[in-house]
């Protein structure tokens, strides 16, 4: 394929993408310390909060294997801004301050916008990637999310403070980043494909199982973190968990670009191994963490490992795939990255009954290791059957 961008990174089509990329986050990411609080003075309980996030990410995930299937024949850039309006024109409702039930749909909306969203702006990365520069594209890309978290959750909480919690002001915030992330994504413009080989009409790729699987243990892990980490800080009186996220974030910025870079250089496992080790030593370190520095100290080793096995892993997964398989390989690898937190957070909810916040953050260290077992059972399988 001839790409236009003559072997370019950061093109106009990159930048507009990558903005749009970043505000959709920031809408997404300046909601954490907003919609809690919005959804129990509706009248809600504890129970509501979890249920509406429960309710979003089911929606974001139920129609992707169909969307990843369509993907080819309806175009990546018109699933972007199908995603993008249904997530603005939801957040545009909560604008008239809605009761509990309406608020329960319009976040399901948005959940359907948001699932639309990830698949297109995933799948239009690979597309903008030029031959040999696929890790580094996905690096680059890869930084706008952690930006958002290390910014728009700060920016929230301020406002809610500082405002006395003025929700039609805070939800007008949000609204304005999504109309932003609206306008820059229809100025991306989505390459020309080949048509090459009939377009396989699945809804699953078997080709990204293993880069799916790696990524599912490495967000089941994301989970605990971003449902009980404020609670572990709570229990141990650890007055650093906000600093936490933002350490995090941007130290997984720095990682992810590096790390796409080095992974085409490398070689995809020669980046994600480690990365994953080097996760799985910051899980214990919160798992013993009794102080504000040591927790901080594992929010930057996390970001550094997560931040490197993320990108190599996508790139991963993206060299497995034939350009007319990316959509539904992207919705394949998604799928799992969203499941991972999902299913995190419920089945560590219920062991966090009968264990303590040690044992179940030891739990999520070998769960994020698990992938380098599967490295070496795979290679020792194939060694011994060569």
């Amino acid at each position: 394929m001839n790409d236009n961008s003559d072997h370019k990174i950061v093109t106009a089509s990159f930048m507009a993408l990558f903005g749009a990329i970043f505000f959709l986050f920031f809408a997404l990411d300046y909601y954490i310390p907003v919609l809690p609080f919005y959804t129990l003075d509706a009248g809600g309980s504890e129970a509501s909060v979890g249920l509406l996030m429960g309710l979003f990410t089911f929606c974001s995930v139920v129609l992707r294997p169909f969307q990843g299937r369509d993907i080819n024949r309806k175009g990546r850039k018109s699933l972007l801004m199908m995603g993008i309006g249904l997530y603005a024109a939801a957040g545009l409702g909560l604008l008239f301050l809605p009761p509990l039930p309406l608020l329960f749909i319009l976040r399901a909306i948005q959940g359907l916008g948001w699932g639309a969203f990830l698949l297109a702006f995933n799948t239009l990365t690979l597309d903008l990637a030029p031959p040999g520069k696929r890790g580094s594209v996905v690096g680059l890309m890869g930084m706008a999310p952690p930006l958002s978290l290390a910014t728009a959750p700060i920016l929230g909480e301020h406002l809610r403070l500082t405002t006395d919690s003025n929700y039609l002001l805070l939800f007008m915030v949000a609204s304005a980043a999504a109309l932003v992330a609206l306008i820059l994504g229809a100025l991306v413009k989505e390459p020309v494909r080949e048509s090459g080989s009939e377009e396989k009409r699945m809804l699953f790729s078997r080709k990204v199982l293993y880069p799916s699987l790696v990524i599912f243990c490495m967000t089941y892990t994301l989970g605990a973190i971003l449902t009980f980490l404020p609670l572990l800080g709570e229990v141990r009186d650890i007055r650093a968990v906000g600093y936490f996220f933002t350490i995090f974030a941007l130290t997984t910025v720095v990682a992810r670009p590096a790390a796409g870079r080095l992974s085409d250089r490398l070689g995809r496992e020669n980046v994600y191994i480690p990365g994953v080790l080097i996760a799985g030593v910051s899980l214990l370190l919160i798992a013993y963490a009794a102080s504000a520095g040591q927790l901080l100290v594992s929010a930057f080793i996390l970001g550094v490992g997560f931040g490197a096995a993320h990108s190599s892993v996508m790139a991963l997964a993206a060299d497995r795939l034939p350009v007319m398989e990316r959509g539904i390989g992207m919705a394949t690898f998604t799928t799992a990255f969203d499941l991972g937190i999902v299913v995190g957070s419920i089945t560590l909810g219920f062991l966090l009954s009968w264990f303590d916040f040690k044992l179940l953050f030891i739990i999520c260290a070998v769960i994020m290791i698990l992938p380098v077992f599967g490295h070496l059972f795979k290679g020792r399988f194939s060694h011994n059957h060569s």
